[in-house]
């Protein structure tokens, strides 16, 4: 499977969305995905960004998804032990992602719902 059509299904991404975030038409995104055209360096660029994986990565030209540690990314906040739950995600399989993505967004709805409930023991 083409990298990039791999990275957005690990993404629950859709042509269309994944074509907004990187300003570009979907048409580009099915072309790249099919290797109808050659991806220009600069959306290859971007969507290693986004993806967060190396240029290499998403050519297919390694299987290692080259997380990014230059300053440049070390700057953007991420912890060490951060950056190993992003490595361990990324060698789960799709249900295993599935069941982290669940996990966490059951998480949030259960903040929100605490954070609600000290609000009405507030006014109480």
């Amino acid at each position: 499977m083409n990298r990039l059509k791999e990275l957005r299904l690990e993404h629950e991404l859709t042509q269309v969305e994944l074509a907004k975030a990187i300003n570009t038409s979907q048409r580009n995104i099915s072309r790249w995905e099919k290797n109808e055209i050659e991806m220009g360096l600069n959306f290859a660029i971007l969507l290693a960004n986004y993806f967060n994986v190396s240029v290499e990565y998403l050519a297919g030209e390694t299987d290692d998804f080259g997380i990014k540690t230059n300053a440049a990314v070390a700057a953007d906040g991420y912890s060490t032990e951060e950056r190993q739950l992003i490595e361990d995600y990324r060698s789960l399989n799709a249900p295993g992602k599935k069941l982290v993505k669940d996990v966490i967004k059951n998480l949030h709805a259960g903040s929100r719902g605490a954070a609600a409930e000290d609000e009405t023991d507030k006014r109480a």
